[in-house]
């Protein structure tokens, strides 16, 4: 039942609904009938009765002469009235009397035949049935639900016919959110919907190529800035001030890192055709257990041995570093945690540090972004401002979210959720 109704008013559920009402309504009219059926009987054989005791008192009223032509005006299609010199039917009445008349007919079931003998010798026979328009009426009904049924399927097939393709353009919009090289959507439905599709390919067409006019301009920029910093280094190996030279070589240093920074961040792609499964667990431990190798204070923990996770390893393994490098820098020791739910995994990173104001807590995930009290570019390990922002990134393009807050003990704590895989296994410690 619930598969039945998961995507919606579908033909099947239509067809479902329908035979519901229509079952449904065959019942109660099967109840009606078994209890209303001897009620229903008599009030329309009492009214036959009372339609053959008002055609025998017309006939009877009317003058011998004339009786011919009244039978004539009493055509009906329920009752047939004719005037013979002998009975017609089995039942006959010498005498005219309504009651005993009545009474007989009351006596059989749904054909009424009587002959009544009338003055000068005339029998006048009359021959009626009862019609139960009970049948007939549930019949028409159930005609008018099956059309107005149709008529509901069709308005709900109409509106199926936008809203199927607006759900699809609405999923492709989103998806191309996080994967410019997504699949085009696919072209059908209504004339305008169709255009609409056109169009959102045009869209995605265009933003691919700026994309890419991007990325080879900032690599034609990388290549041409790369030749003077040479030859800078060159020409300060010259200056026979020690700390005039090392000075120089730091700043040259630093222009090749921000440049080199900054292309990988413009040439990053998150086309999920490099995506693969991998062990989020093991990922990040690796990260964690590289840091402590190098002297850098991080604790792990987890409950899962393995979480099976599908992403860009490489992209993840950026994105966590980043993130445990900052905290490392800026609070001197990164608490790191992996807990699991049952839709969703969530990596905790906690450090000691003098956390960020909160209203900067949202400006620091932008690119190029940073804080001048605390994340200066002179401060230790100071960068160009594009770590956090090369995590939420691929944290985003992973359908993951990634939240900054300042810890009540205090520090900074970064909390980043991705939704589980519907087929991951998770196998718990």
């Amino acid at each position: 039942m619930k598969k039945l109704f998961s995507k919606g008013l579908t033909g099947g559920a239509a067809f479902f609904i329908l035979t519901l009402i229509v079952i449904a309504h065959l019942t109660i009219t099967y109840v009606a009938i078994e209890r209303n059926k001897v009620v229903m009987h008599r009030a329309d054989r009492d009214e036959v009765i009372q339609k053959i005791i008002n055609t025998i008192q017309l006939v009877e009223a009317t003058p011998t002469t004339h009786r011919v032509y009244a039978v004539h005006a009493l055509a009906d299609p329920e009752l047939h009235v004719s005037l013979t010199n002998s009975p017609a039917f089995e039942l006959k009445f010498t005498e005219l009397s309504f009651w005993t008349i009545t009474q007989a007919l009351r006596n059989n079931l749904d054909s009424f035949e009587i002959s009544i003998l009338l003055d000068h010798g005339q029998w006048l026979n009359l021959h009626a049935t009862v019609y139960s328009h009970f049948l007939l009426m549930q019949f028409f009904l159930i005609i008018l639900e099956i059309i107005v049924f149709g008529a509901v399927l069709f308005a709900a097939w109409s509106i199926n016919r936008f809203t199927g393709p607006l759900e699809n353009f609405k999923r492709a919009a989103d998806k191309l959110g996080m994967d410019l090289h997504a699949k085009p959507l696919a072209i059908y439905g209504p004339n305008i919907v169709r255009k609409t599709a056109q169009a959102m390919n045009t869209m995605q067409q265009r933003i691919q190529e700026l994309i890419r006019d991007r990325t080879l301009m900032l690599a034609a920029i990388s290549h041409d800035l790369r030749t003077p910093i040479t030859r800078l280094k060159l020409r300060a190996q010259f200056i026979e001030n020690e700390e005039l030279h090392a000075k120089i070589i730091d700043d040259l240093d630093e222009m090749e890192s921000m440049i080199a920074q900054t292309l990988s961040f413009a040439r990053e792609d998150y086309s999920s055709k490099n995506k693969s499964k991998l062990d989020l667990a093991s990922l990040i431990q690796s990260l964690c257990d590289e840091m402590q190798d190098i002297g850098s204070h991080v604790s792990f923990k987890t409950r899962s041995r393995q979480i099976a996770f599908f992403g860009r390893r490489l992209a993840l393994k950026r994105a966590f570093s980043n993130l445990i490098s900052n905290a490392i820098k800026y609070g001197h020791f990164a608490r790191v945690e992996i807990e699991t739910r049952k839709k969703e995994i969530i990596i905790t990173i906690q450090d000691n540090g003098p956390g960020i104001p909160e209203e900067e807590l949202t400006n620091v995930l932008q690119p190029f972004y940073r804080v001048d009290a605390s994340r200066s570019r002179s401060s230790a390990g100071g960068g160009v401002g594009l770590g956090l922002a090369v995590a939420k990134e691929i944290i985003t393009h992973h359908n993951g979210t990634i939240q900054l807050t300042n810890a009540i003990e205090g520090g900074l704590k970064i909390i980043v959720t991705f939704p589980t895989e519907p087929n991951s296994n998770k196998t718990n410690g």
